[in-house]
């Protein structure tokens, strides 16, 4: 049987935590199983399987990778970047920042993880993923040195469109609806058709951060000109009904 394990020190449990659901499904899909066990200073996961030793190795570095590319990068900026921003603004830069340039992180980071049976994310991360750290620091230097523009609604949108500009898109079209709070979003993609709802406005601009949709077309009772202006000046999104009513 082939057995592999690796820990995280307790002060950054939630890494795994955030993942483990997804972590689950991907070992469970190769045909192993895991443990997970929490000690006042580590978090120790320890995976296993009759064969598909190659495959589950993938799967779990595919797992680390999106960990050190989403949670971890949210983690160092959001402890990075003070701002006096509202929460909505807040979260939609650091949102946006853990998004921007994710492909070319996802490279380094994919160098830097070596499959060692007993590794420590916690460690990998402090010892070989410097560069990507120093590039972390850089992007919370620089947003903290243009705070004074960043309060200003119409810079800040400029900013966000711009790191937008590096993410690479997840779909072509994406139409969205909205009646009351709720958000009706569908979309083609090459393989199928997709429509599901979004509550509240928060949640559907994170939403289009990840996906990044080259055009945009509202329809409904949008009643939030702010959320309208900025759907309009980050994501060029067009209107095909009541533009003129929300806007006066």
């Amino acid at each position: 049987m082939f057995q592999f394990g690796f820990s995280v020190a307790g002060e950054h449990a939630n890494w795994f935590k955030t993942i483990e659901e997804v972590f689950a499904i991907r070992v469970k899909k190769c045909g192993g199983i895991y443990a997970c066990a929490e000690t006042p200073t580590a978090t120790i996961v320890s995976v296993a399987c009759e064969k598909c030793k190659s495959q589950l190795l993938g799967e779990i570095r595919s797992c680390l990778i999106d960990m050190y590319a989403t949670v971890v990068k949210y983690e160092f900026l959001r402890n990075a970047i003070k701002l006096p921003l509202d929460r909505n603004s807040y979260n939609l830069l650091i949102h946006t920042l853990v998004a921007f340039d994710r492909e070319n992180e996802r490279e380094l980071i994919e160098s830097c993880l070596i499959m060692q049976d007993g590794m420590s994310l916690d460690g990998i991360f402090n010892f070989r993923m410097q560069e990507l750290k120093k590039r972390w620091q850089e992007i919370a230097d620089l947003a903290m040195s243009n705070a004074l523009y960043l309060l200003d609604e119409e810079t800040f949108n400029e900013l966000i469109r711009f790191l937008i500009g590096a993410v690479n898109p997840k779909i072509m079209r994406l139409d969205v609806k909205q009646t009351d709070n709720r958000f009706n979003v569908c979309g083609h993609l090459p393989e199928s058709d997709f429509e599901y709802d979004i509550v509240g406005t928060e949640q559907l601009m994170l939403y289009l951060i990840d996906i990044a949709p080259l055009e945009l077309r509202l329809s409904g009772n949008f009643t939030d000109k702010r959320l309208c202006n900025r759907l309009m000046q980050i994501f060029d999104a067009k209107r095909e009904d009541n533009f003129e009513k929300i806007n006066r």
